[in-house]
C-alpha cells in the first residue's frame, strides 16, 4: 500500500471557453467539478493505475464532503479528519481558453487546529505498519508545524519505508534533514527553497543541492522541457517527455509523484521508475481536469520518453 498524505485538497471547478478577455464577459462551454489538490490527484491517479493507495488527509464543509463522495465513488480509499469546527475544504478553479493559456485561481486553505493536527499524525503512524511508501505532497493549512513532514518522514524511516516528499519552502527543508529516499519538487520550488548559486536556477545545480540536504534522489521537473534526477553519489540523468499537445498540464507533477511509487512498489529501478512516472505526468497534461489519467495513454507515451546519464 502507499500511503499519500497531504493537507490542502480541492473541491475544483474546471471551465472550457472559445476564448478568456480578462475584463470581460466569458462564458464557459464546459463545466467540470471534481475532487482535487495534490494528495487527492496522486493517491486517484495511483488509483487508476491500478495501485493499492490510501489518503489521509484533512476535509470539512460542504466541499470536504463533495470531495470524500468523490473518492467514495472513485474507488479511492481515504482516512479523513474532519476539521473541528468543520472549515470548508478550499474551492478552486482552472480556466481552459481553446486559444490560450491555462488559469489557476486558487483558494488558500482555512486553519486546522493542533487537534486536526494531532489526528492525521496518529492516521499515519497506524498505517505505516502496513505501507510500502509514503508520499508527502503538498503545502498545508495554517495550523500546521513546518515540521510535520520531517517528523512522518523519520517515523516512516523507522518502519522501513520509502518516503517521497513532493513539497517546498520550510516543509521541505525540514524534511530533508531526515534523509528521505526521493524529493520531487520542480525547480522553481527548489529556488525557493535552498540557495542555489546566483543567476538563473539549473537544474543540475538544484539536483545537487537537494541531495547536499540529506535526500537520497532528487528529481527535479522543468515542466515540459523534462526533468533532471540525480542520487548522492553524484549520478546525473536527463528524462525527456514525450512531446504532447497539453490540454492542461496542472496536476502533472501531481501524477509523476504517484507514478514513481507506484513503479518502485512494482519493482522496478528509481530509473525506471522515472520515465515511467514522465509518461504518467504527459497523459495527464492530454486530460482536461488535473490529476485525471488514462492507463492506455501512459503505455502509449511511455516509448516516447528518453533517459540520457550526463555523469
Amino acid at each position: 500500500m502507499i500511503l499519500f498524505v497531504g493537507g490542502t485538497p480541492a473541491m475544483q471547478r474546471t471551465l472550457r471557453f472559445g476564448s478568456l478577455e480578462p475584463g470581460a464577459v466569458n462564458r464557459a462551454y464546459e463545466v467540470r467539478v471534481t475532487a482535487s489538490g495534490k494528495v487527492v490527484n496522486a493517491a486517484r491517479a495511483a488509483t487508476v493505475l491500478g495501485g493499492r493507495a490510501l489518503l489521509a488527509t484533512f476535509l470539512g464543509g460542504d466541499p470536504g464532503r463533495f470531495v470524500a463522495r468523490e473518492l467514495d465513488a472513485q474507488g479511492v480509499p481515504h482516512e479523513v479528519v474532519w476539521t473541528e469546527d468543520d472549515a470548508p475544504t478550499r474551492t478552486c478553479a482552472t480556466l481552459i481558453p481553446d486559444d490560450g493559456p491555462v488559469t489557476e485561481l486558487v483558494e488558500e486553505a482555512l486553519p486546522v487546529s493542533e487537534r486536526d493536527v494531532a489526528a492525521l499524525e496518529e492516521i499515519v503512524a497506524e498505517n505505516l505498519k502496513e505501507a510500502r511508501a509514503l508520499c508527502l505532497i503538498g503545502s498545508f493549512p495554517p495550523g500546521v508545524p513546518d515540521d510535520f513532514y520531517a517528523r512522518l518522514a523519520k517515523a516512516a524511516r523507522e518502519a522501513g519505508v520509502r518516503v517521497l516528499v513532493d513539497a517546498q519552502k520550510a516543509p521541505l527543508r525540514a524534511a530533508l534533514e531526515e534523509g528521505p529516499f526521493l524529493v520531487k519538487p520542480n525547480l522553481e520550488e527548489v529556488a525557493a527553497t535552498l540557495n542555489l548559486p546566483n543567476g538563473e536556477p539549473d537544474a543540475r545545480a538544484a539536483v545537487a543541492a537537494l541531495t547536499d540536504a540529506g535526500a537520497r534522489w532528487a528529481f527535479v521537473s522543468e515542466g515540459a522541457s523534462g526533468s533532471m534526477l540525480g542520487d548522492d553519489s553524484g549520478g546525473l540523468w536527463s528524462v525527456e517527455p514525450p512531446r504532447v499537445e497539453a490540454v492542461n498540464p496542472i496536476g502533472s507533477g501531481d501524477v509523476m509523484a504517484a507514478g514513481t511509487l507506484l513503479s518502485l512498489s512494482r519493482g522496478a529501478s528509481v530509473l525506471d521508475a522515472a520515465v515511467y512516472s514522465t509518461a504518467c505526468a504527459a497523459a495527464n497534461a492530454l486530460t482536461p481536469t488535473s490529476g485525471e489519467i488514462r492507463p492506455d495513454e501512459v503505455d502509449d507515451l511511455l516509448p516516447q520518453v528518453y533517459l540520457t546519464r550526463l555523469s
